[in-house]
C-alpha cells in the first residue's frame, strides 16, 4: 500500500486543476459529520472582533499556541 507521504510527493507534481480535483475526490469521500457554521454565526463572530469584544490572533501565534 502507497503511503501518505509518498502521495505528497506525487502531488507536488500535478497541476493546479488537477490538485483542486483530487481535493474534490477526498472531500466528497469523507463521512465524517462537520459542524454547521450559520451565516448568523459568522455574523456575530464578525461583530465581536469588530468591537474589540475578542482578542484577535495572528496565524503565527495561533500555530504556536496549537503547536503547544
Amino acid at each position: 500500500m502507497i503511503t501518505l507521504s509518498e502521495v505528497q510527493e506525487q502531488v507536488v507534481d500535478l497541476s493546479n486543476e488537477d490538485r483542486k480535483g483530487l481535493i474534490a475526490f477526498l472531500l466528497h469521500g469523507i463521512t465524517d459529520d462537520f459542524p454547521v457554521v450559520t451565516d448568523e454565526e459568522i455574523i456575530s463572530r464578525e461583530t465581536e472582533m469588530d468591537s474589540a469584544e475578542v482578542e484577535t490572533v495572528c496565524y503565527e501565534d495561533f500555530v504556536r499556541i496549537v503547536r503547544g
